[in-house]
């Protein structure tokens, strides 16, 4: 009698313990894939996985003090866009750039049919270094540094015959160096700014090159020539300090300057 009345006792004595019923966890909420709005980039990729090309590659950078080095050996290489320059352009925009292209053969050696198309470099503020390579024949390059294209050294190789480069560049303190080393090529390059320089060197024959500056002040072009038939087209705009220095050393060809101060 005493044992249930202390077992009653202490049932009373203590609360009751709060019971929760389990709950089931709830399912994880799997996130969306997040789609890529550049349609431009994905026609890009499209295009280069059914196209016959070696090596294509695509790029689109936005920021400062970027190194970029690229080598492609072989034939029928391409950076950038399809033949027309519509689809997708390699863009490189900031300041303080440091770009390197080489554009090949096997092994090094010489590489036909390769395209940069189209190169369109930003660079407002610091200093911006380019240096592009194409060894091989019939390559060609579509390039342009243009809204703000400041401070910029850019220099071109070529070596081989049939090639092409066309080049636009706007801009203050802008240098474009070209290096030519073969016969059958053309250049045009035209540059929009002050502080202008062009330095061109010239070994072959039968190239022809359309040169132009249009700038306020003190822009120069130097250029030296070895070989035969080869065409120069200069024009320089500007209100003073224009200054074309050849030195040429040649059978036929021709050399039409022009020079207009405004």
């Amino acid at each position: 009698m005493k044992k249930t009345l202390l077992a009653v006792l202490l049932a009373m004595a203590l609360p009751v313990m709060a019971q929760t019923a389990p709950v089931s966890p709830t399912s994880p909420t799997i996130p969306a894939m997040i789609q890529t709005s550049d349609t431009a980039f994905q026609a890009g990729v499209t295009t280069a996985l059914n196209d016959s090309h070696t090596n294509i590659v695509y790029i689109q950078q936005s920021g400062s003090t970027p190194i970029v080095n690229i080598t492609q050996d072989g034939n029928g290489d391409r950076i950038g866009a399809n033949a027309s320059g519509t689809a997708n352009p390699i863009v490189l925009q900031g300041n303080n750039q440091t770009v390197t292209i080489v554009q090949d053969g096997a092994s090094g050696a010489a590489g036909d049919n390769n395209v940069i198309n189209t190169l369109q470099l930003t660079t407002t503020a610091g200093s911006s270094s380019v240096t592009i390579q194409q060894l091989g024949n019939s390559n060609n390059i579509n390039a342009n540094c243009s809204a703000g294209c400041n401070n910029a050294n850019i220099n071109w190789a070529f070596q081989g015959d049939s090639n092409s480069l066309n080049f636009t560049g706007s801009g203050n303190h802008l240098t474009s160096g070209l290096n030519v080393a073969g016969n059958g090529n053309q250049f045009t390059i035209a540059m929009t700014g002050d502080f202008h320089q062009q330095l061109v060197n010239v070994t072959g024959d039968n190239n022809i090159f359309n040169l132009s500056q249009t700038s306020a002040s003190a822009s120069s072009l130097v250029l030296n020539q070895t070989g035969t038939g080869t065409a120069f087209n200069i024009s320089q705009s500007g209100s003073y300090g224009n200054v074309t220095n050849i030195q040429a050393s040649a059978n036929g060809g021709s050399f039409n300057i022009t020079q207009h101060s405004r």
